[in-house]
């Protein structure tokens, strides 16, 4: 008798067939994403691209901030200042990345008041005869998701150093606990969806989904500065599930971070926080109105001399409201009056840790960070025991802050010569023709005085926006009180641009003999644009006549590189490489110009 043609198929037949099931779609989706690779498309944005017309010169790619949201039209109006370094690394050359937020970025002055940028204009003063790149990957609204993101990146251009600065975006940054910019509260989610973006696919899949709803969100399209709009969750208390989602964010990217870097073989130096503890009161407290009524009367008390009276009453209403942030900052104030500063330290920064709205970085977050420094073996260097030491009493205010957390330019100064002094500790960069003193840095500052009054206008447009302010208030200019007013006034209003800005102030400074400012001047817009023949000339014979030759060798060399035929570059160089014994140099510059000029 013949079997049955409609026998169950056999276990290994069912295994098989299974199989199959399960293999064409991943086939099919793998045959999708080699297609979009050939193709180009959905690429996510690397964090480095070469200059197109130059592509010895590299740069910090203008889009990596889409990285970090579903769609183009998502991502906020941010990104990296635009800095060059060798696309490839010179032997003997000293290079050096910065990463974390805006604080690292030198907001609101920018690249000239940023770590990178005091750093590079020291280092290279100490490292006359080295080649000093300091390359920055520091932009706001970013926190330790953007900083572990990069690691691999940043590996791969050879850095002899990484220098952190992070922390006080954890909860509002881009993919922030508590941002607009979020994908989940989830650390895990979130790192599968950032892991995911790395496939072709799953780009084109989420940037399909979100072109479709990108004006239905609460971000895109919205008005106010970036600090408006980041905040979605404007309430964390002290010690809630967020806040410490938020602690377990930075402890678990801060870790991974540390990780990549160790077993790269990359030194890192990681820094503590610093923020404005004594003159920024609390954004958000919790405590009922009566309460805030007798916190008016406290302030009032202490504005009138009472400061016993002022005291008790502060004592009463932290002992009533314990979770204050507000009580405890009117309570710091009253002890400082009373002469009870260490008391007054203590408080301040337990209101700030209170403040509910979470723009900074509470204490627990040093804590974190210097048991990871410990754990991994990276260089802690304490910025926050620096600002203090440098604050009336230890408690860090409106000398060295702007407003809640950037640094003044003392500020900024404090912060890079804290890495400056770990770097030199270290011996990163090896032994130093000649130590730059704190104030001569301070005084050569790579920022100009237009860019400074830019900054202070961008500043004045973020205090009168929220929190800040609450309705937000028009930004009015003060009037021009000079060229430099004027061209800064012209930048804020988009009516020039940084380059031509500041070729205009170099050329004032030429006509007006003020040769201090000429030669910084002519220094910013060499190192801005290397590959610009005309001003790396300029810097070079501005560094010769300010009895700065080794400085100028490279800068005329520069010159010749990208202008060979350029016979005042050559006679400058020559002349210059002679004086410092690089007579091979100076020979092959002197015989190129023979051949110009018979």
């Amino acid at each position: 008798m013949s079997a049955p043609t409609d026998a169950p198929p056999s276990g290994r037949r069912r295994i098989a067939f299974t199989a199959i099931m399960l293999l064409v779609p991943l086939l099919l989706l793998g045959s999708v994403e080699l297609a979009l690779r050939a193709a180009g498309h959905g690429q996510l944005p690397p964090l480095f691209i070469s200059h197109p017309q130059h592509p010895e010169w590299s740069l910090a790619n203008p889009a990596v901030i889409e990285r970090f949201v579903s769609h183009p039209k998502q991502a906020p109006r941010i990104s990296i200042e635009t800095g060059f370094f060798r696309t490839e690394k010179n032997a003997g050359a000293l290079r050096l990345v910065v990463q974390g937020g805006s604080s690292a970025a030198g907001f609101p002055y920018g690249y000239g008041a940023s770590l990178a940028g005091m750093l590079e204009q020291r280092l290279r003063r100490e490292f006359p005869g080295r080649e000093i790149e300091v390359v920055t990957t520091a932009m706001s609204a970013v926190n330790s998701w953007a900083l572990r993101e990069f690691v691999p990146e940043i590996i791969a251009i050879q850095p002899d150093a990484v220098l952190i600065y992070a922390g006080h975006n954890e909860y509002l940054g881009l993919l922030g606990v508590g941002s607009a910019y979020t994908v989940s509260a989830s650390a895990l989610l979130t790192r599968l969806v950032m892991r995911l973006r790395h496939l072709r696919t799953y780009r084109l899949l989420e940037g399909f989904m979100a072109g479709r709803l990108a004006g239905a969100g609460p971000v895109a399209g919205a008005d106010g500065t970036l600090m408006a709009r980041v905040a979605a969750q404007r309430r964390i208390p002290l010690y809630s599930p967020l806040y410490h989602a938020g602690v377990a964010q930075l402890e678990d990217n801060m870790r991974a971070i540390l990780a990549g870097y160790r077993a790269g073989g990359i030194p890192v130096f990681v820094a503590t926080l610093a923020s404005n503890e004594r003159d920024q009161p609390p954004f958000e407290s919790d405590e009922p109105a009566a309460a805030r009524e007798s916190l008016q009367e406290v302030a009032a008390m202490l504005a009138a001399g009472d400061t016993a009276g002022a005291l008790a009453a502060a004592e009463a209403v932290q002992a009533a409201h314990p979770g204050s942030a507000q009580a405890w900052f009117r309570l710091a104030e009253a002890l400082a009056a009373a002469g009870r500063e260490a008391e007054a330290v203590a408080a301040w920064r337990h209101a700030r840790d209170l403040d509910q709205l979470r723009f900074r970085a509470p204490s627990e977050f040093n804590d974190v960070l210097q048991r990871l420094a410990d754990e991994s073996g990276a260089t802690l260097v304490d910025v926050a025991a620096s600002f203090r030491a440098h604050s009336p009493f230890g408690a860090i205010g409106a000398e060295l802050m702007l407003e809640h957390l950037h640094p003044s330019l003392d500020g900024y100064f404090l912060l890079a010569d804290a890495f400056h002094a770990a770097l030199v500790e270290a011996g990163v960069a090896g032994a130093r023709s000649a130590a730059i003193p704190a104030e001569q840095a301070r005084r050569e500052l790579p920022l100009s005085r237009a860019e400074e009054l830019f900054g202070e206008y961008k500043l004045l447009r973020l205090k009168n926006d929220w929190p800040f302010a609450d309705p937000p208030r028009e930004t009015v200019l003060p009037p021009a009180q000079g060229l430099e007013d004027e061209l800064a006034q012209a930048l804020y209003r988009q009516q020039i641009d940084w380059a031509r800005m500041q070729d205009r102030l170099k050329q004032h400074y030429r006509a007006q003999g003020n040769r201090d400012e000429y030669l910084r001047l002519a220094l910013i817009l060499a190192d801005a644009f290397p590959f610009i023949a005309a001003a790396q000339r300029d810097a070079g014979e501005a560094l010769r006549a300010a009895g700065r030759p080794m400085q100028a060798v490279r800068y005329l060399h520069r010159a010749t590189t990208y202008a060979p035929d350029d016979t005042q570059a050559l006679r400058a160089f020559a002349e210059v490489a002679r004086s410092v014994g690089l007579d091979t140099l100076a020979e092959r510059a002197e015989e190129r110009l023979r051949r110009l000029q018979p």
